[in-house]
């Protein structure tokens, strides 16, 4: 999201990589200890620009419930966390509007989308389609690549860079916090094989 949102309002960007992005601005949150909840809302969007705050699509849930929630979510379908149903609830209480939708159209050079079909998060790869859609039917400024993945969890880093992140155990993290990661785990590392390979070829090129 971040990636996509400064890549439109930036002209100097040229190569953008958005993984798992969203076409939309989120809510912002806050991450810590409150009432016994590990996150919850902000109440304010999660990006401004010069100043101000950008609009955005706000939370299905309030403060306790947005937390037991996506923990309810995240047991029901046997992950650490869950908040795609929250991001589809948000949805159908909100439209998105114009005004919070990112402005793809306005990025240069290229944008390399990236996600999975088994994002518990959000759904990505609904999210990158739209902005594919978006793209055919508006004047645009960007050469466009979709990576999508049937498997690959919210974690669709590069190989390479989840071994230089987490050298020691980045497998388990991926077992344990995903279901896929643990039903699927040679296809979900053939995605973040695959994804090094093409995205590194692409900054070469670039």
């Amino acid at each position: 999201m971040v990636a996509l949102a400064a890549a439109s309002l930036f002209p100097d960007l040229t190569l953008t990589i958005a993984l798992t992005p969203p076409d939309f601005i989120m809510e912002g949150f806050y991450r810590g200890d409150r009432d016994g909840a590990g996150e919850w809302p902000s109440d304010g969007s999660s990006l401004s620009w010069q100043g101000k705050s950008l609009p955005y699509l706000p939370y299905a849930y309030r403060h306790p419930q947005y937390w037991q929630q996506m923990m309810a979510d995240g047991k029901a379908g046997g992950d650490r966390i869950a908040s795609r149903p929250m991001f589809d609830a948000s949805e159908r209480l909100h439209p998105i509007q114009e005004a919070e939708t990112i402005k793809v159209e306005d990025i240069r050079g290229k944008v390399i989308f990236v996600g999975a079909e088994d994002d518990v998060l959000w759904d990505t790869c609904k999210y990158i389609r739209r902005m594919l859609s978006r793209l055919n039917a508006l004047p645009h400024r960007c050469r466009a690549e979709a990576l999508l993945y049937d498997h690959g969890t919210h974690f669709v880093f590069p190989q390479s860079m989840l071994k230089t992140m987490l050298p020691v155990g980045s497998e388990l993290l991926i077992r344990l916090m995903f279901r896929a990661g643990r039903e699927y785990p040679g296809e979900c590392r053939q995605t973040r094989i695959d994804i090094d390979e093409k995205l590194t070829r692409s900054i070469l090129e670039w």
